[in-house]
């Protein structure tokens, strides 16, 4: 996982590493600037931003659902531009919570979204702010850096 600085530029590394911080106030707003990052990195996929802008929405969504708002969006490119690392932060200590999507009633309303964070990320993590209140950081791979780090693995041959 990069570290909790991984959106703020490395001094020693000022080209290596983009960055970017946005006027996030809503969903679509955090929507838009995933597009904006990832124009142009050449290690995206169509696949990956529609996974992270989803991710996005629910964590934009539940910050002003069950935490008063969102108080810093922030989304950057980690220093080989082959991850996405996104940070929510609100003024709710409380982490969010859920069972995994195989254990929820199918009739149930709600309650399913931070198990679908965490099937769409592949790396979470939720810290505590100085100030109170929290960052939930979810990190996307943009490009496999070794072939033991895809996370969507091919299916198997068929057999004839």
């Amino acid at each position: 996982m990069p570290p909790a600085d991984a959106c703020s530029p490395d001094p020693e590394a000022p080209e290596a590493k983009r960055a970017a911080r946005f006027a996030v106030r809503t969903a679509a707003d955090a929507r838009k600037a995933l597009a904006d990052l990832l124009t142009d990195s050449p290690h995206h996929t169509a696949g990956v931003l529609l996974d992270a802008q989803l991710a996005v929405t629910e964590l934009v969504s539940n910050a002003s659902r069950h935490a008063g708002g969102m108080t810093k969006f922030d989304a950057c490119l980690d220093s080989r531009g082959t991850r996405l690392v996104i940070d929510v932060e609100d003024a709710d200590p409380r982490h969010p919570v859920g069972e995994p999507l195989a254990l929820r009633d199918p009739t149930a309303q709600g309650g399913r979204g931070w198990a679908m964070v965490l099937a769409l990320a592949c790396d979470s993590a939720i810290d505590p702010l100085p100030t109170g209140g929290k960052r939930i950081r979810i990190t996307f791979v943009l490009r496999a850096e070794d072939s033991s780090e895809t996370w969507a693995q091919p299916l198997p041959e068929a057999a004839e």
